[in-house]
């Protein structure tokens, strides 16, 4: 799944490539070059973009719309799907922080 990205942009370089050098032979091998080169940075790229992990801000936000699907009210085990409990806390605690919620009891009213 997370090569259909490199693949579609090397093929998009290949064909560009291959018609940019008038379909020859030399062209045909720059074209095959330049698609392999598209692939191994954009895979690169993607391996290490995934590799971090989603942002705080993204975190927030899945929060904020995770208590919006549950009428307000979020726990910690709430978000056990996307986040281990303790951090599921932090994350909690730190949006409680700024004001944008409020702890009452075992969960946090948004």
């Amino acid at each position: 799944m997370r090569s259909i990205l490199p693949l579609g942009v090397a093929l998009a370089l290949f064909l560009l490539l291959f018609a940019t050098f008038r379909f020859t032979g030399l062209g045909f091998f720059l074209a095959l070059g330049g698609g392999a080169l598209g692939y191994l940075g954009l895979a690169r790229w993607q391996g290490e973009l995934l590799s971090r992990g989603p942002s705080l801000a993204a975190l927030e936000r899945l929060a904020m719309r995770e208590a919006w699907r549950r009428g307000g009210v979020l726990r910690p085990g709430d978000l056990s799907a996307f986040l281990p409990e303790e951090e599921a806390e932090k994350l909690l605690e730190g949006l409680a922080a700024r004001g944008l919620c409020r702890k009452e009891g075992e969960g946090y009213r948004f």
